[in-house]
């Protein structure tokens, strides 16, 4: 211990000896050193740790996005059923309206109305990038049990994932003849079905 106060001791007096300018020029010199330190050592290392902090965030954003995408698709299996084959969306179309016809064509009607429409599909007030519903509107006139077991054969085909909307009224006809109208959807995603 006495070594080391006596050379901090002997290092100060010689300091003190020393000129103005040379003490400048020590000072500056530890300076440079320190400076030097830093950059060869410090720095690297504490870039080293920003890069290794930046790969951490970003391989978490993923793992985030990665997470939230699965719950949105665990959300669409609910909301649009499991997935069907893929088909395109002119194939989907000509499917639905060949559904229809057959159906039409099993229960004897005739004069009924396809229109086809489609839109984007939204879920929560949210549209879901790259899912198009092909949406169509079928209207009819019918006997009632006729128009049930119509309507049931419909909601069957697999060419069809739902009928979004019925409208049943007397018809201008009268007796037991219905005029039903019916929105009638299937899903197309990225060009293939939903």
């Amino acid at each position: 211990m006495t070594n080391g106060t006596d050379l901090m001791s002997r290092a100060q007096s010689e300091f003190e000896k020393m000129s103005r300018s040379s003490r400048l020029i020590f000072g500056l010199g530890i300076v440079l050193i320190i400076f030097l330190l830093w950059s060869s050592v410090i720095d690297p290392i504490s870039a080293g740790w920003n890069n290794a902090a930046n790969d951490i965030s970003t391989q978490t954003a993923r793992v985030e996005k990665a997470a939230s995408q699965a719950a949105a698709q665990r959300s669409n299996v609910v909301a649009f059923g499991p997935l069907a084959s893929p088909l395109q969306r002119s194939t989907e179309s000509q499917d639905m309206l060949e559904a229809v016809n057959a159906i039409m064509s099993e229960f004897g009607v005739r004069g009924y109305k396809f229109n086809e429409a489609s839109s984007a599909v939204k879920v929560g007030g949210s549209s879901l990038p790259g899912i198009d519903r092909i949406k169509a509107t079928l209207g009819f006139e019918a006997e009632h049990e006729n128009a049930i077991e119509i309507i049931g054969a419909i909601e069957d085909s697999p060419a069809i994932e739902a009928i979004s909307n019925a409208r049943v009224q007397r018809s201008k006809l009268g007796g037991r003849i219905l005029a039903i109208e019916l929105t009638i959807e299937a899903w197309v995603r990225g060009g293939r079905r939903r």
